[in-house]
């Protein structure tokens, strides 16, 4: 059995796609492009998946004690961008081989 990173995971994937649409909705809002907005909009959209799913792993989370349980919904909840994509960085899945 090996261990793995959640990195994959496609809440993941999609809090890192929220993460540079917003940066790029941001420099292109900066040089008066209208699409910017669009853009941003679309990243709020996506973060906002991102951080109710990772509040739904969070609770769920069978492997994790009570203490560290409240401690991720914390983190998720006070820093929705990055929380979320933390918590899938730090932890690792188990996978049988």
């Amino acid at each position: 059995m090996t261990l793995k990173t959640n990195t994959r995971h496609p809440a993941f994937i999609i809090g890192v796609a929220s993460f540079f649409l917003f940066l790029l909705g941001i420099v292109l809002r900066a040089d008066d492009y209208l699409s910017g907005d669009k853009i941003i909009l679309v990243a709020i959209a996506f973060g906002a998946i991102h951080w109710i799913w990772s509040i739904a792993n969070v609770i769920k989370g069978y492997d994790l004690n009570p203490a560290s349980k409240s401690f991720w919904i914390i983190l998720v909840m006070l820093i929705p961008p990055l929380g979320g994509m933390i918590y899938y960085m730090m932890k690792r899945k188990n996978i049988s081989m």
